[in-house]
């Protein structure tokens, strides 16, 4: 992989004019929420003496500051941003102490030896990933059976929010989201990750939430967290306009004139488990359940050809089994007769038997007449209506218009 070319939406000049000053932005994002991660990452099960991992560690304070709390800890640090890398070189020592290894590599191809750290943890990198599942798989790879991978992100759905209230900030944050994406990243792929976790075979997945507050961390490290520098590089690539910015900046200065003023901020802390066991990928497939599969599959086509008598036992037969399996209750007593709303069916449900009728039997029904007031046997005359009107239309095709055999003839 060429390291030289970075392949994500962390570009380090667009977030900042002023490398250094980018450095210390980052600095202040792990002060920030430190001492919170660090209890979460003991929870999840991170001790002393491990082999931790951090990809994508930047400057590397997290890293520096896990390995002083936890000094018989082996640690790796790993960074693809050549500048990071020498920053993170510079403090990976300390009075000529090692503190931790440097890696110049991408997640997505690591170069470490596999099934060997105890513990991995990724912290605010994978919104900037082009290709997230590929990098869970590498460091699935890397990481011993029982091993444990945590991955601290943002989803900007959820971003800073203050008292009062400064409403260009939302203008700002959306700004920033249209940017990440152009770039190849996704700034909101917190609410993603633990199903992204669940399909590259991880076990014991678990999401937790950690917040700050102004009134408890202090103005400082927020106000150095979040350097001005990334809105102006926003206003330089055309997402936000100026006139926000210098709005933005007013608001913000006139909030801390308030003396009960709030900053309020959160990150999303997904974790978990390699799991200890081979994964089985050939699962059987039950012969009962391939039957219930089967009984389950009708459409218009199925009962052209039956009388109206046997069109309707059909379809009553059906739609019974079927309105069962969505509400997850197989010996569901069903009378067709009776308002579905009787038998609490939800909005999700409603939705999927909407599409079925739909899509199965070409009829339009909507989903709030799903939810209150429609029966099977309502579901099942709107079906043999649209089906008996379809029929009607054919026998008065062209090609049994007299009329027009008429003119012709007259012609």
């Amino acid at each position: 992989m060429n390291l030289n070319k970075i392949d994500g939406s962390y570009i380090l000049e667009s977030f900042s004019e002023n490398k250094d000053s980018e450095v210390t932005r980052l600095k202040y994002q792990v002060e920030l929420f430190y001492q919170r991660e660090l209890e979460l990452y003991k929870k999840i099960g991170l001790k002393d003496g491990m082999k931790i991992v951090e990809c994508g560690s930047g400057p590397g304070f997290l890293i520096s500051n896990i390995v002083r709390d936890l000094p018989n800890c082996t640690a790796t640090a790993l960074e693809i941003n050549p500048f990071l890398v020498e920053v993170l070189k510079e403090n990976s020592t300390i009075n000529g102490k090692k503190l931790f290894e440097v890696k110049h590599a991408s997640i997505y191809e690591t170069e470490l030896a596999e099934n060997y750290y105890d513990f991995a943890i990724a912290r605010l990198v994978f919104e900037h990933l082009k290709e997230p599942a590929k990098a869970i798989a590498e460091v699935r790879r890397i990481l011993k059976p029982g091993g444990k991978f945590v991955l601290i992100s943002n989803d900007f759905a959820y971003h800073l929010l203050t008292y009062p209230a400064i409403p260009e900030l939302d203008e700002m944050y959306t700004a920033y989201i249209n940017s990440r994406f152009s770039e190849g990243g996704n700034p909101l792929i917190g609410r993603q990750l633990p199903g992204l976790l669940k399909k590259e075979k991880f076990d014991n997945i678990n999401i937790e939430i950690i917040c700050v507050h102004s009134g408890l961390e202090g103005d400082k490290a927020f106000v150095k967290a979040e350097n001005v520098n990334i809105s102006k590089s926003l206003v330089k690539e055309g997402f936000l306009k100026k006139e926000t910015l210098e709005s933005l900046i007013e608001n913000w200065y006139k909030l801390f004139q308030q003396p009960d003023h709030v900053i309020f901020r959160q990150l999303f802390v997904i974790s978990g488990m390699k799991s200890l066991n081979p994964v089985v990928e050939n699962i059987k497939v039950d012969e009962n359940d391939l039957q219930i599969l089967n009984t389950l599959s009708l459409n218009i086509d199925d009962i052209k050809s039956l009388t109206s008598s046997e069109q309707e036992a059909k379809l009553s037969s059906y739609f019974i089994k079927r309105v069962s399996s969505i509400l997850e209750q197989k010996n569901l007593d069903l009378n067709p007769d009776t308002k579905l709303n009787l038998f609490d069916i939800d909005s999700i449900a409603a939705a999927e038997l909407s599409s079925i009728v739909k899509s199965d039997f070409q009829t339009g029904i909507s989903i709030s007449d799903i939810l209150q007031k429609f029966s099977i046997n309502d579901i099942i005359k709107l079906i043999l209506e649209k089906l008996n009107t379809n029929s009607t239309d054919m026998t008065k095709s062209p090609d049994n218009n007299s009329g027009s055999h008429w003119l012709e003839g007259k012609l």
